[in-house]
């Protein structure tokens, strides 16, 4: 099965190149602009990503237009503050061997202050990331 990473942004260019490395496994990358007037796009454009800018109205909208540019099977949604760790890489490339879901909610790590936030109910903290294009 094939993979897209999609990075929704605007003024990221503090986490994007760690954000583009940690998905460095997906079949494509898109970086999905929102005209950043920052480094975002050259530092995207520098590591090998799709860049494609729209002007931000909501949420719903970008995601559903990033999905239209995707060219695979599968979908993972990524913020830019946001790393994939290499056991949940794995743990991807594993599930989309032999999927059993047409979507998989993943649990984000929430930090404070640097700090893991385990209580307040905070952890874990299941996002819908990862889904089949045409299924969901």
């Amino acid at each position: 099965m094939s993979l897209t990473a999609i990075i929704l942004t605007y003024n990221e260019e503090g986490h994007i190149s760690d954000c583009l490395n940690s998905v460095r496994f997906a079949d494509q990358v898109i970086v999905f602009d929102s005209f950043s007037t920052d480094h975002t796009v050259s530092r995207a454009n520098q590591a090998g990503a799709q860049v494609i800018q729209r002007r931000f109205d909501d949420y719903a909208h970008q995601r559903n237009a990033a999905l239209e540019a995707a060219q695979t099977d599968w979908v993972l949604f990524v913020d830019a503050d946001e790393r994939i760790s290499p056991e949940l890489q794995n743990e991807i490339q594993t599930a989309l061997v032999n999927p059993t879901a047409a979507a998989f909610r993943i649990p984000r790590h929430n930090y404070i202050f640097g700090r893991l936030t385990k209580g307040a109910g905070w952890y874990p903290d299941y996002q819908m990331r990862l889904l089949c294009v045409g299924r969901t």
